[in-house]
């Protein structure tokens, strides 16, 4: 298993003519494979719901984008990139590289339907480096503009992540307009023997781990740090047009703020994750949020806007395994029984065979279940929880509340 961690570091480095150069460069790459691009038809099926558990289907025909990929293609849109090309001929691979990335991007929004059939436009600039463009030498790197003409040179022997990288291979940098960011790798061994099941709510993420039992991680705070500006920036919303350029200061300003405190929350509930679970591989649902709104009111879309599942995911498996599984049913499927459950204030109950529990901790358990394989259609209680008492699921409140301390490294726990 390889890990990968991104650090930032400052520079004081002219580089706005080789941003804007790429930038365009970038952007030349999309142009030409976009207008490459073949569209095939495809039906596709829909439904919606007509009541009483019932669902209209239909069919559409829908376009679904093919981009070039021979390498007769890429080798004649590297000779056209080069042309006028001022810098090492390295970054026009590694601007076609990007591109094909930006259009895969693209395309599973699109079939998503989270995207029109519009080519993507480059807004930021950046240059992303290739390790054959650098010369490393323990902490410095020396990186090449023009070969035997023009280099940048950095030293992060100084920063403060020094220490936690120091031995680690050194990946592919972005440059930015003031600062650069520095990818670091190193293969660690897994056995990946353990497996753990996570439902994720609004409020919590419930984790059931074989031998742990039911955890639960609370991210009150995290909703409390996005609900808090959210307020202001919607009070500041609401007297723009009083002083446009002022409001508008105030507001890039608290957009930053609010951005910046969830990512350094996420950063360490990341962090105290892989801390609380060593060497397991974490089992998510893979959940979709923009199919559940419009559901139940404003008020809860708001509150689905803040959740934040995808990028706990995401920084996660920077540090550890993670898997996914379908997230139909998890909450509400009898695990001893395989019946429907029916759901009171928080929590289930089966009208077969009489089993009781806390939602989220059957939503959790039937993640694991699921993500080991293990139909959610009923088996014996024995085979289920072989280190509980006779093997019944009669845990109703988790073993332990954990939540994630801003000052630390590794989770406060609480009495549940």
């Amino acid at each position: 298993m390889k890990i990968v961690l991104t650090y930032k570091m400052r520079h004081d480095w002219n580089v706005q003519k080789l941003l804007n150069e790429y930038q365009r460069l970038l952007q030349r790459a999309i142009d030409e494979i976009w207008k490459n691009t073949t569209w095939k038809e495809k039906k596709v099926k829909h439904c919606y719901s007509v009541g009483d558990g019932k669902y209209k289907y239909y069919e559409t025909t829908r376009l679904i984008p093919h981009f070039p990929k021979t390498n007769e293609f890429k080798r004649e849109l590297r000779n056209e990139l080069l042309k006028d090309w001022p810098f090492a001929k390295h970054y026009v691979d590694s601007a076609i590289k990007t591109a094909y990335s930006i259009l895969e991007s693209w395309r599973q929004n699109y079939l998503k339907r989270q995207r029109k059939r519009k080519k993507p436009v480059v807004k930021r600039k950046f240059v992303r480096v290739k390790t054959t463009l650098m010369k490393i030498g323990g902490s410095r790197i020396k990186i090449i503009v023009k070969p035997r003409e023009e280099y940048l040179e950095l030293d992060y022997s100084n920063e403060w992540f020094y220490e936690r990288i120091e031995g680690w291979k050194v990946g592919e940098l972005i440059i930015r307009e003031n600062d650069v960011l520095l990818t670091f790798s190193r293969e660690v061994e897994f056995s990946g023997e353990v497996k753990v099941g996570v439902d994720s709510n609004l409020m919590s993420l419930d984790i059931y781990h074989p031998e742990k039992g039911w955890i639960k991680v609370d991210l009150s705070e995290l909703h409390r740090i996005a609900e808090t500006y959210d307020r202001i920036i919607d009070r500041l919303k609401s007297i723009q047009r009083k002083s446009p350029k002022r409001i508008g200061r105030l507001l890039k300003k608290y957009y930053a703020r609010r951005r910046n405190r969830i990512e350094d929350f996420l950063n360490k509930l990341a962090v105290q994750l892989s801390r609380e679970f060593p060497n397991v591989v974490f089992i998510f649902e893979n959940l979709n949020k923009f199919n559940m709104f419009n559901v139940n009111g404003r008020e809860f879309n708001r509150k689905l806007s803040r959740a934040t599942w995808g990028k706990i995911v995401q920084k996660l498996s920077y540090r550890a395994p993670v898997e996914f599984v379908n997230p139909v049913h998890t909450s509400s499927t009898c695990p001893k029984c395989g019946s429907r459950l029916e759901s009171r204030n928080g929590l289930v109950e089966c009208s077969n065979c009489g089993f009781k529990a806390d939602r989220q901790f059957v939503g959790a358990f039937n993640v694991l279940m699921r993500g080991l394989g293990v139909a959610l259609s009923g088996a014996e209680g024995d085979d289920l929880l072989p280190n509980e008492p006779r093997g019944e699921l009669s845990l109703l409140r988790p073993k332990s509340v954990v939540r994630v301390d801003l000052s630390g490294r590794t989770f406060a726990h609480a009495p549940p």
